[in-house]
């Protein structure tokens, strides 16, 4: 029979140490330049009142959806510029051998500022990210949950929440910042609790 050992006299291993296995990467940082958002913003408002993109149906909450090649318009050159660059570094920390990369598609939502949308993921690429143009203080943030499987069989109990149990990560909306991450990766918008009379507008490429 094994018995434990008294207080302060276990064995403990040496050389201990831990590392990740299978780790799901996120970067963010803010656009250098933040009027950048603002002309962004004028640009896509423009395409959404000549009627351009496809709106919610009737009756459903208020939500505008751009075309979704928004990187061929030379009003958003700035923007694909940064993208292409943190795209690149991106791709390098992944150590991925190409001879160049692109964009598959870039579109824009306005959206009323307590808009929930469901979880989803961005299928046929590689990485996935969005630019927050436009965010009303309280505004809905986004919620990427955990892409493991097969690991809540048993389910403890915890004392606190760490990155290394949480299934759910909540990023607050910040204008001018952008996040890129894996695309299998499932993320959604949550409830805000905003002023009505402003809107949402996230970019997403």
């Amino acid at each position: 029979m094994l018995s434990t050992p008294p207080a302060g006299t276990a064995v403990e291993l040496t050389e201990k140490r831990m590392f990740m296995l299978f780790p799901t990467p996120m970067f963010m940082g803010k656009l250098p330049d933040m009027s950048v958002c603002d002309r962004v913003e004028k640009k896509v408002r423009e395409m959404q009142k000549s009627g351009k993109g496809r709106a919610a149906p009737k009756g459903a909450s208020p939500a505008w959806m751009s075309p979704d090649d928004l990187y061929d318009l030379p009003e958003m050159k700035e923007l694909v510029d940064v993208i292409m660059a943190e795209t690149g570094k991106v791709l390098d920390a992944f150590a991925v051998k190409r001879d160049s990369h692109y964009i598959t598609s870039m579109w824009a939502n306005i959206t009323h500022p307590n808009h929930r949308q469901d979880i989803h993921v961005h299928p046929n690429c590689f990485l996935s990210g969005l630019v927050y143009i436009k965010t009303p203080m309280n505004c809905g943030p986004t919620l990427f949950a955990s892409p493991r499987k097969f690991t809540k069989n048993f389910e403890p109990r915890y004392t606190a929440k760490n990155e290394l149990n949480s299934d759910f990560i909540i990023i607050p909306a910040e204008k001018g910042r952008m996040l890129i991450w894996p695309s299998h990766v499932p993320h959604a918008v949550e409830q805000g609790t905003a002023d009505e009379t402003e809107d949402r507008t996230p970019s997403t490429s």
